[in-house]
């Protein structure tokens, strides 16, 4: 058998004697001379073996846990657009790719429906059958099926969902599953190691290794009741309702979305994290669906720049733009231009900080919300918290109504803000899905290098509010920014609608 080569920096001439001494190196050992360098080289050589034992293996919590780890086979009826919608669709393309469109293969008639197959992980979280994954894995699913580590199939059934945290809980008939339990009180700190298991790219089983990156995001996914935990453990498209364990094999999270632009892993990864899995979990395995706190507000953070304006220093929170009739938010006395800056005592960081407080809070409790108005008045509100209106029906009352807004009012006054504005016309009004006996002034012209242009506002858009005071007329504005001049405000708060029917509060400059 041949011999292999050693590598060549094993090689080297040994020195001995005066070619050792005319190089100025010391000699000793077996006649083997080494430089200064070269001893330093060895060391370091010497200490790589060490410094590699020490990083953990993950052998043996792999092995513990993974036979409590599935992969999700889902396939989804697909509806096909019938051939008069197909036109619809299709009318605005070059007639090559009509052409092309019209000749794909489809039912007869047009319409009906197709299948599609998907596919994620998910776990057992009891003996009974009861496995935890994501929401978008299952949702609208036709079939789902479960495959075991040893690959034994099973037929699952949705128990329930929860869109807002991206978690659902699904069954499967038998008993002495092998499970794995949330542990919600671990103290993750970032740079703790991690390892996600589940079934990337259809290859069920992968294990995965990281830290944790970060603690606390925020609005993953468009999501806004959930601290997300980042990890830098890969994770892929079929990782999606799969659990991130810490060392000790306790559940610390559910893996649920991946930054990439490519759709494949980058090192950022973000899961649910245990402490919202097992309240979301436990609500649905018991009634099929989540509750949550609602106060019936629409709010916005209170920035930097917007709390200056207020008068306030170093003080976060969340400013209220709207306040639905009814609500308990409207029933506690909470008006828009109010800013939120604490609950129950603790301070608030931002609109999303209030959010996933209100929403984890039970429902019929009362909670205490500290309060600043524009004027910089404080005082408390006491809210009784009412459960929060279904996805479905909040989208109902934000869709937007009606075309974008044209001015057909007489330009009346020019501002020092950078705009000029006329009274708010009935049609105005409608238009920005105002009532009737709502006053402001809209915006008919703004200097597009004004502050108010670099943040958004344009012509369009109405001014309600400004500098705490309700604006009814052109007068009205420019007497709100002489009153912020005189309490020496460099910028002034206002209520800006948008033709979509949105409000939010800022901080515009006075010029």
């Amino acid at each position: 058998m041949e011999q292999k080569s050693k590598p060549s920096f094993l090689k080297r001439p040994v020195m001995t004697g005066a070619a050792a001494v005319a190089l100025g190196i010391a000699a000793f050992g077996a006649g083997q001379v080494l430089s200064p360098n070269l001893l330093k080289a060895q060391a370091i050589q010497a200490q790589a073996p060490m410094a590699a034992s020490a990083l953990p293996s993950f052998a043996d919590l792999v092995e513990r846990v993974s036979p409590a780890v599935v992969s999700i086979e889902v396939t989804k009826s697909i509806q096909q657009p019938s051939d008069d919608e197909m036109d619809a669709q299709l009318q605005d393309l070059p007639p090559e790719l009509q052409k092309f469109f019209r000749n794909m293969p489809k039912n007869k008639g047009g319409g009906g429906s197709s299948e599609a197959r998907g596919g994620g992980s998910g776990f057992f979280i009891s003996a009974d059958g009861y496995i935890v994954t994501n929401n978008h894995v299952v949702s609208d699913a036709s079939k789902i099926t479960v495959t075991l580590k040893d690959g034994k199939e099973l037929p699952a059934k949705v128990i329930g969902t929860d869109e807002r945290t991206d978690i659902a809980v699904i069954k499967v008939e038998g008993s002495n599953y092998k499970y794995v339990q949330f542990e919600t009180n671990t103290n993750v700190r970032v740079g703790d190691w991690v390892v996600a298991i589940g079934n990337p790219f259809g290859l069920g089983g992968t294990a995965t290794a990281g830290i944790v990156s970060a603690l606390g995001r925020e609005d993953v996914g468009g999501q806004n009741i959930a601290d997300f935990i980042q990890i830098d453990a890969p994770i892929n498209p079929g990782n999606s309702g799969g659990p991130t364990f810490d060392m000790q094999g306790r559940v610390i999270g559910i893996n649920t979305a991946i930054v990439s632009g490519s759709g494949g892993n980058i090192g950022i990864g973000f899961a649910v994290p245990s402490s919202t899995a097992v309240r979301v979990t436990q609500q649905l395995i018991k009634g099929g669906q989540v509750s949550y706190g609602w106060l019936g507000v629409g709010i916005g953070d209170l920035s930097p720049d917007l709390a200056d304006a207020y008068g306030l220093s170093n003080v976060k929170g969340a400013i209220v733009g709207s306040v639905n009739v009814g609500s308990p938010a409207a029933k506690a006395g909470l008006k828009r231009g109010d800013a939120i800056v604490k609950f129950n005592d603790q301070p608030i960081n931002g609109a999303s900080d209030l959010t996933r407080r209100v929403g984890g809070t039970e429902v019929g409790k009362t909670v205490k919300l500290e309060v600043i108005d524009a004027s910089g008045k404080k005082r408390v509100a006491n809210v009784l918290i009412a459960p929060r209106p279904s996805e479905k029906q909040l989208a109902q009352l934000d869709d937007p109504k009606g075309s974008p807004v044209v001015a057909n009012a007489k330009v009346e006054s020019g501002t020092s803000l950078g705009m000029t504005v006329s009274s708010l016309t009935p049609t105005a009004k409608q238009r920005l899905r105002l009532d009737s006996d709502t006053k402001g002034v809209l915006i008919t012209d703004i200097d597009d290098k004004s502050d108010a242009a670099k943040k958004g506002v344009s012509a369009g858009m109405a001014i309600l509010e400004a500098n705490g005071q309700n604006v009814a007329n052109p007068k009205d504005l420019e007497n709100a920014i002489k009153d912020a001049k005189r309490q020496g405000k460099k910028s002034i708060p206002v209520y800006v609608q948008t033709p979509q029917g949105r409000g939010a509060y800022l901080a515009i400059l006075i010029s």
